[in-house]
């Protein structure tokens, strides 16, 4: 069990579908998705790609603004170590501790993937999820692909 008085940053990353923000959920801390930047007043999830960088934005700046006071839970694919690094760089500036929860596919094949994920996320797009999936994440490029030379 968690030291309640230190603060954590719960970091979920898994395939569309297998449980991150159920999970996340459980941990009786805030909940912070790039997802939750298309979710409409009215509720409604509206997937636009050209907008997944201003996504991306706005849960780093949500979850740097809750680590400033309080534990807190990110749930993302976080495929590869570079999505990842932004999150385990603001942990260590306000002095929590990242904690990595690698859910995978959660034992699942990609058909019961599409089927379980709430965003419509197709097989094609889980597939290709699944190839670059970097499951020793601490030995991946920290190092986003744009700015490798």
């Amino acid at each position: 069990m968690p030291n309640l008085d230190q603060r954590y940053l719960f970091i979920i990353r898994g395939l569309p579908g297998s449980g991150k923000s159920t999970l996340a959920g459980k941990l009786g801390a805030p909940v912070v998705s790039a997802d939750d930047y298309f979710v409409g007043e009215d509720g409604v999830y509206r997937f636009d790609p050209a907008n997944i960088a201003e996504a991306h934005a706005q849960c780093q700046a949500r979850t740097r603004s809750h680590l400033l006071s309080q534990s807190v839970s990110v749930a993302n694919t976080f495929t590869c170590r570079w999505e990842m690094q932004p999150y385990l760089d603001m942990a260590t500036e306000a002095g929590a501790t990242p904690v990595v929860i690698d859910l995978y596919d959660g034992g699942l094949n990609d058909e019961a993937l599409v089927e379980r994920n709430v965003h419509n996320v197709p097989w094609q797009a889980i597939g290709a999820m699944r190839a670059r999936y970097e499951h020793d994440w601490r030995n991946g490029n920290p190092i986003p692909p744009w700015e490798r030379a």
